[in-house]
This record gives C-alpha cells, sequence and structure tokens, in this order.
C-alpha cells in the first residue's frame, strides 16, 4: 500500500502538479490573512502571483511562514483578491 502511495506521489510529480502550491483569497476587511498548508515550516519560501485585477492592484502581501501555516499581512479591502501560492521548503541536511 505504501509502495502504491509513493509511486501515486511520483507520478504526480511527474506530471508537473505538486501539493505545495493552490489558490488563496485574502481576508476582507482585515489585515491579516492565516492560510494552513503541512508543507509550510518557518524555514520555507512562499511564493505569490495575483490572479485577478483586485490582487494586481494590491501587490503581493507580507508572508511570514511558520509551522503548518503561514500568514499575510496586507491592506483593509471589501475586494476580493486572490493569489496562486507556491511553497518551497529547504530539505534538512
Amino acid at each position: 500500500m505504501i509502495a502504491d502511495q509513493t509511486e501515486r506521489k511520483f507520478k504526480s510529480i511527474r506530471q508537473g502538479r505538486l501539493d505545495s502550491v493552490n489558490t488563496l483569497s485574502l481576508a476582507s476587511s482585515a489585515t491579516t490573512t492565516v492560510v494552513s498548508h503541512p508543507a509550510c515550516s518557518s524555514t520555507s519560501h512562499v511564493s505569490l502571483s495575483p490572479t485577478n485585477a483586485a490582487a494586481k492592484t494590491e501587490g503581493i502581501p507580507q508572508v511570514t511562514p511558520g509551522n503548518g501555516t503561514f500568514t499575510l499581512t496586507h491592506s483593509s479591502s471589501g475586494s476580493s483578491r486572490t493569489y496562486s501560492y507556491a511553497i518551497f521548503t529547504p530539505s534538512v541536511a
């Protein structure tokens, strides 16, 4: 069973599908948004790309990675702002 799961994971990676890539929306009328993701750690780099006009106007929020989450600090707005993100975590030596 574990071998099957491992093979499926490698097949997904070979096809360019990564579990650490997803989309998010900034919380409306708030200045922080917390995103939970098991691939994130305090040493991760989170890369954001705006996916709608309001997000392009907003720019890239400040990202603070943590263990199992990352926090975005941004302006307060009633506009729906969406981003795609990718989490990159260095391997432990």
